[in-house]
C-alpha cells in the first residue's frame, strides 16, 4: 500500500446507534486505522463522548424518529467543514446516500480527489412504507440514483445487490466487497453450548432456533412465527429466541400470543449483551432469516463463525452464497415452505452438523480480511485517479 493512505469515511447515522451499516463502517475504521490514516465523519450526539482509537469528527445533527437516532446535517455545519478541510485526503468514502453523501462530494471536489460509496440498503421498500405511494417512492429512489452517479465508484457485496443498485439508476463502475464479522471462528463450541444451556435454561436435547436483528415486520418476523406455528401444529417442540429491538417488537409479541405460543416457546429477548451472543449462535440448531429487505445480513457470517447454518429465502440477497443442503438452507417466501425446510433440516442431525461446518468454510470472513480488501480497492482508485489527473495536466 501507499504510505498511509488518507481516507475520509462517513455516514448520516453512527455510533452510539447500532445497525449493520454502522457496524460495517466502524469495523473498517477499527481494523484499518493502523494501516491507513482514517478519519470518520458522523453526526453529533449530545453527552456522548467518543472512545474509539480512530479519529471521529462530529457534525451538527437532528433527531430522526424514523431510525430513532441522530441524523447528520453535515452540509449545514460550516465549522465542521472547516475542521474536516484542515487535512488533505487521498479519497472519500460514504456509507449512506443522503446529506453526508452531498457533503463528501463537496470535500472531494474541493480537494480534487475521488469519491466512492457503498450501496448498503434497499431503500425502495422503506420509502414505500413511509410515503404509502409507489410513484413517490420511485421518484425518491431516482434521486438516490442521481446521487450515486456523482461518485467515481460504488461498492456492493454481490451481483444481486449490483442489480438492485442499477435499478436505482446508477450507471457507473462497481466493485464487489464482502462484509464480515469480528467473531473469530469458534474452536470451543461444546463449551459454549454448555454455557448457553446454563445461562438460558436450555435442555440438552431440545431444538433451538434463533433470529438476530431488528424486530420489524420488514424483516419478516411474522413469517418466522407463522412457519413455526405450522411446525408446532405438527407436534414439533422447540424454543425460538428472537434477539434484538425494533419498532415492531410490541406488535410481534402480541402476534406470537395470537398464534398461541407460550413465553417458553417463543422468547423476544430484546437487547442481548454481545458477550452472550456466542452462546446463542453456538447453541442454535438453525438461524432463521427470511428477510428480503437485507442486502446481506451480517448474522449469516456471525452464525457461520459458530458453524451454525441458516435458513434463508430463495433468491434473496441475504441468502446469497448459500447452497441448499450444503452450507445452509433455502425456502420459498411462504410459511409452509419455511416450515418444511426447517423440519427437513433438523430431521437429520448429522447432515445439519455438516451444513454448519460447511457454512464456516464457505461463508465466514473476518472484518480484518474485509478491511484489507476495502483499503486495497480505495488505494487502487486513488492511484488511478491521481495518474489520470497528472496525465490530463501534461496534455494541457
Amino acid at each position: 500500500m501507499m504510505k498511509k493512505l488518507k481516507v475520509l469515511d462517513g455516514m448520516d447515522v453512527y455510533l452510539p446507534h447500532v445497525d449493520g451499516v454502522i457496524n460495517c463502517m466502524h469495523n473498517y475504521c477499527l481494523n484499518g486505522y493502523k494501516k491507513a490514516d482514517i478519519t470518520a465523519v458522523a453526526p453529533r450526539y449530545r453527552h456522548y463522548v467518543d472512545n474509539q482509537p480512530y479519529e471521529i469528527i462530529r457534525c451538527r445533527s437532528i433527531y430522526f424518529p424514523v431510525v430513532a437516532a441522530q441524523y447528520g446535517r453535515a452540509t449545514e455545519d460550516k465549522k465542521f467543514f472547516k475542521k474536516v478541510m484542515e487535512k488533505d485526503y487521498d479519497i472519500v468514502h460514504v456509507h449512506s446516500p443522503f446529506n453526508m453523501a452531498k457533503f463528501m462530494l463537496k470535500v472531494a471536489k474541493k480537494q480534487g480527489i475521488p469519491a466512492t460509496a457503498t450501496f448498503h440498503s434497499n431503500m425502495r421498500p422503506i420509502f414505500r412504507q413511509a410515503v404509502g405511494s409507489r410513484y413517490v417512492a420511485e421518484k425518491m429512489v431516482e434521486i438516490l440514483g442521481k446521487t450515486y452517479n456523482q461518485y467515481d465508484e460504488v461498492f456492493v457485496c454481490s451481483p444481486l445487490v449490483e442489480k438492485q443498485c442499477r435499478s436505482f439508476g446508477y450507471t457507473g463502475k462497481i466493485s464487489y466487497l464482502p462484509y464480515g464479522t469480528d467473531f473469530p471462528r469458534c474452536e470451543n463450541k461444546e463449551e459454549l453450548i454448555k454455557k448457553a444451556n446454563a445461562h438460558f435454561n436450555f435442555k440438552e436435547d431440545e431444538l433451538v432456533f434463533i433470529y438476530v436483528g431488528r424486530i420489524e415486520k420488514l424483516k419478516k418476523i411474522d413469517l418466522i412465527l407463522d412457519s413455526l406455528k405450522v411446525l408446532k401444529d405438527k407436534g414439533v417442540k422447540f424454543k425460538f429466541f428472537a434477539v434484538g429491538k425494533g419498532s415492531d417488537l410490541k406488535k410481534m409479541k402480541k402476534y406470537k400470543h395470537k398464534l398461541g405460543f407460550t413465553d417458553e416457546e417463543v422468547i423476544f429477548t430484546g437487547f442481548v449483551e454481545r458477550e452472550y451472543l456466542p452462546y446463542l449462535y453456538a447453541r442454535g440448531d438453525l438461524l432463521i432469516f427470511p428477510s428480503l429487505y437485507d442486502n446481506f445480513g451480517l448474522v449469516k457470517v456471525e452464525a457461520a463463525a459458530f458453524s451454525t447454518p441458516g435458513v434463508f429465502t430463495e433468491g434473496s440477497c441475504a441468502g446469497y452464497g448459500v447452497t441448499h443442503g450444503v452450507n445452509g438452507y433455502l425456502a420459498k417466501d411462504d410459511k409452509n415452505s419455511f416450515a418444511e425446510v426447517i423440519a427437513e433440516a433438523v430431521s437429520d442431525r448429522a447432515a445439519l452438523k455438516k451444513a454448519g461446518e460447511n457454512a464456516s468454510r464457505d461463508l465466514y470472513i473476518s472484518w480484518e480480511e474485509c478491511t484489507n480488501l476495502y483499503l486495497e480497492r480505495l488505494e487502487a482508485i486513488a492511484n488511478e485517479y491521481k495518474a489520470k489527473r497528472e496525465k490530463e495536466k501534461e496534455s494541457n
